[in-house]
This record gives C-alpha cells, sequence and structure tokens, in this order.
C-alpha cells in the first residue's frame, strides 16, 4: 500500500463511518466468541495498518501489531498504548505456536504481496491457541474491480464461501461465515464504472457516510446479523476456532 493511503487511513481511522462501524461489526461479531481474558490474554492484529479497524483488541488486552510498513506500526502504537509493533510480513510471523488468544485480519489476504492466502491464514492458525479465534475479513464481490482496489495493491476479492473455505482449510472449526455492507453494491458497481480503473481512494472520501445515512444502514444491517449470515456484501467475514 502507498504511504499516502497510511497517512489518510491514520488521518480518517476516528472520522470516517467506514471505520467507525467496521469496528463496532467486528466487535460484535468476535467477542461473543473470544475466551475469557485474564492476565496472559494476547491478541493478534495481522496486517493492521494505522489500527483503525483492530484498535478495538488493543484497547480489551495487549495487541501484537504486525505489519511490513513502518509507518503505520509508529502510528498505531503512538495512538494506542495496547499495541505491541511489530514489523514482518505476515505469512512468516515471528511468534512461535499457540500464543495469541484471537487473530485478526482485515483486508490483507487481497493484497499482491501474498501470493497464497490459505498459506497465511495456515500461519495464523498456528500462532493461536488452542480454543482460539481467527477473523478474517476481505473486499467481497469477486468481479468487483475499482478505483480503491488499484490504489490499495488489491489483486483478489473473495465471496463468503471462499473465506470459509479457508478457515476450514486452515484446520480450523468455523463458527460464521458472512457477508457485510451489502447495501453498498449498487454504488459500488456504479462507482467502477464510472472510474473505469483508475486509481481514486475511498479513504478521506464523503467521511459523514452521507450525512450519517450508510453509518445508520450499516447499524440495522449489524442489528441483522446478529439473527442471520448474510450470503453476500461488499465485504465477506469468516470466524474459526483452533480445535481444543
Amino acid at each position: 500500500m502507498e504511504l499516502d493511503e497510511y497517512r489518510r487511513m491514520a488521518a480518517a481511522g476516528e472520522r470516517h463511518w467506514w471505520y467507525r462501524s467496521t469496528r463496532q461489526l467486528l466487535e460484535g461479531l468476535i467477542d461473543p466468541h473470544l475466551p475469557a481474558r485474564d492476565a496472559t490474554t494476547l491478541y493478534l492484529d495481522a496486517a493492521g495498518g494505522s489500527g483503525a479497524t483492530g484498535c478495538w483488541l488493543a484497547e480489551r488486552a495487549v495487541t501484537a501489531l504486525v505489519d511490513i510498513e513502518p509507518e503505520a506500526l509508529t502510528v498505531a502504537a503512538r495512538r494506542w498504548s495496547g499495541y505491541r509493533s511489530i514489523q514482518s510480513d505476515i505469512g512468516h510471523l515471528p511468534h512461535p505456536d499457540d500464543v495469541f488468544d484471537a487473530s485478526l485480519c482485515v483486508t490483507a489476504l487481497c493484497h499482491e504481496l501474498v501470493p497464497d492466502p490459505a498459506a497465511v491464514v495456515a500461519e495464523f492458525t498456528r500462532v493461536t491457541k488452542p480454543g482460539g479465534i481467527v477473523c478474517l475479513m476481505e473486499p467481497g464481490v469477486r468481479r468487483l474491480r475499482r478505483g480503491h482496489d488499484v490504489v490499495t495493491h488489491s489483486a483478489r476479492r473473495f465471496s463468503v464461501g471462499d473465506l470459509r473455505e479457508l478457515v476450514v482449510g486452515a484446520g480450523l472449526e468455523p463458527i460464521r461465515a458472512t457477508g457485510a455492507y451489502s447495501f453498498l453494491i449498487p454504488p459500488a458497481v456504479a462507482m467502477a464504472l464510472f472510474e473505469r480503473g483508475d486509481a481514486h481512494s475511498d479513504v478521506g472520501r464523503n467521511e459523514s457516510g452521507l450525512g450519517g445515512l450508510l453509518g445508520a444502514l450499516a447499524a440495522v444491517e449489524r442489528r441483522a446479523l446478529r439473527r442471520v449470515d448474510l450470503p453476500f456484501g461488499l465485504s465477506v467475514l469468516a470466524l474459526g476456532r483452533k480445535p481444543s
């Protein structure tokens, strides 16, 4: 990812409606399945960048923030005291087996620097404790290619089934697999046609979410996700538990 994009993410992390909504989405899906916390609890935010989506974990317990970009790590560690920054390739984590109670990865498996997403998920599974959970969140709608994908060097998008297969293939017991931000698919398709592959970042654009409308729609969708899984979405998520 471009350095300017990390800077935009850091600046928008607390203002942009998508980051606020995504933190609430992740917390709502993951929290019911987290092992009980104690003095030894450790979390992993893999490829967490500026901490814009995983900082809620760092507020609960010490969280290893692993990313390849040192500037992003510096920004996150300065903002959230619970982070412990480690510069590393997420495909070759410098941690022993079975150390994290939960491992989170948001929009990294899509990146062109990740040649084999399945191998990376296997690495997350290796460092997660038995009984711990792994959560993946990636861009959805396989055939969609937008300007934001160009800026973030995204090489692929995933279906709900793709993420479920990654979880199962890594030996995790699937808990949930669902779409999210389903209401954003029509405007995203329209924007893709308008942009025609030109590089345009979504970060810093329309931070209010149409005056709060998009945030309100996201809240309605989150309430639905308490009861059901969605078959598709502009984002897709999968949650699995490492067998005890």
